[in-house]
């Protein structure tokens, strides 16, 4: 459909235009990220490609506010992800499948927040954000086994929001999977904690996701990653995860620190001749951020990450980043980093066995061999 420019610039306008009421408004937002990739080995071998979203992700979005008096106000968040190379959107079939999601609500900062739609987990609300996840998906899980890096989302989701009582918030979610005789089929459930004192931050959270409707339907999304996680190809995974995960954060001077803990277990919901059984992730790491001046700065973070049950793996990831502040809008930003895997995996469909192979997160499809270099370059700015 072709849409008349003119209409769509005099919509920008109205929404970022100053409200007319005092306490209530619509504003138009995005995000924009793309960079420059070199992989010493992506499936076939080098590959050197410009790929989006490494930073910050690409989207658009409207988020509003109306004032209801006493203290009480309507809340909106609508954003949409989309490949700044292609324009394609993120997710095929989905105009707000990813950039955090699509809600409404109420809003009260005496009673906190109810929140109905497509959105974040509370687990994933208040822990990754203390982790080296921000800097870079580099710094995260291979497979984004344990979702640290946001990977999936959840439907049909009612969420609340605590009001923060002196640097004490929790969050506590539960998704309805809508299926006739069976309330917990297809349904999702989460709760999360979070205390800080200003220079620590510590926080805490679980999901459990039953995926196991007809070709995995649930209120979470798949996750098909790369050859980490049980299944990655085209076979649909069926069953539960239950991801628990933990994280530290502590700001000295110029420095942040950042300590993580995560287990993540996969139940089969079907029957595959090696993806019999759990398979449990855990997973730990380290970050340090040194601000070298107002504008750059330095990254460093490690992640081990460790799978048993019917297959057995070993992930050691190294990643380090360099970035620079043009503006408040603006960075540019350099990011390097080397996985090295050891032992066994499953084959994409779940029946066989295979060596485990090299993976820098989600970042890029697992190497052919034990080891995967990436170094990409690229830019992010917003508004």
């Amino acid at each position: 459909m072709k849409i008349n420019h003119k209409l769509w610039v005099l919509f920008g306008l109205a929404v970022t235009a100053s409200p007319t009421q005092a306490q209530s408004s619509v504003t138009l937002f995005t995000s924009l990220d793309d960079a420059i990739a070199h992989y010493n080995n992506e499936g076939k071998g080098p590959v050197t490609q410009l790929q989006v979203g490494d930073m910050t992700g690409n989207w658009w979005g409207l988020r509003g506010e109306e004032d209801l008096g006493g203290g009480v106000k309507t809340v909106f968040f609508l954003a949409s992800g989309f490949n700044l190379n292609t324009g394609k959107q993120a997710i095929a079939g989905q105009e707000f499948g990813k950039a955090l999601g699509a809600w409404m609500g109420l809003a009260s900062d005496s009673w906190g927040t109810v929140r109905i739609g497509r959105q974040y987990s509370p687990a994933n609300d208040l822990v990754p954000g203390l982790t080296g996840d921000p800097y870079s998906p580099a710094f995260s899980t291979p497979g984004d086994a344990d979702n640290n890096d946001g990977t999936f989302y959840v439907n049909n989701a009612v969420k609340y929001i605590s009001p923060n009582y002196d640097g004490f918030k929790y969050e506590l979610l539960y998704a309805l999977g809508g299926v006739a005789g069976n309330i917990s089929s297809q349904s999702s459930s989460s709760a999360a904690v979070s205390y800080s004192t200003g220079v620590l931050t510590v926080a805490g959270g679980y999901i459990f996701a039953k995926n196991d409707g007809p070709n995995g339907a649930g209120t979470a999304d798949q996750t098909q990653n790369n050859s980490v996680t049980p299944l990655f190809g085209d076979v649909p995974f069926v069953g539960s995860r239950l991801i628990s995960m933990v994280a530290a954060q502590y700001n000295f001077g110029p420095f942040i620190g950042s300590l993580r803990y995560s287990n993540a277990q996969w139940k089969p919901g079907a029957k595959f001749t090696a993806f019999n059984r759990t398979e449990t992730f855990n997973v730990g790491g380290v970050s340090l951020n040194y601000a070298l001046t107002f504008a750059a700065g330095l990254v460093f973070g490690y992640n081990y990450t460790k799978s048993s049950g019917a297959s057995a793996a070993t992930y050691n990831t190294v990643a380090a980043q360099v970035y620079y502040h043009l503006s408040k809008r603006t960075t540019v930003y350099a990011v390097t980093a080397w996985n090295h895997a050891n032992g066994t995996t499953f084959s994409a469909d779940g029946n066989s066995i295979v060596p485990a192979a090299g993976s820098l997160t989600d970042i890029a499809a697992s190497s052919s061999t034990p080891n995967q270099v990436g170094f990409l370059l690229g830019m992010t700015t917003h508004f």
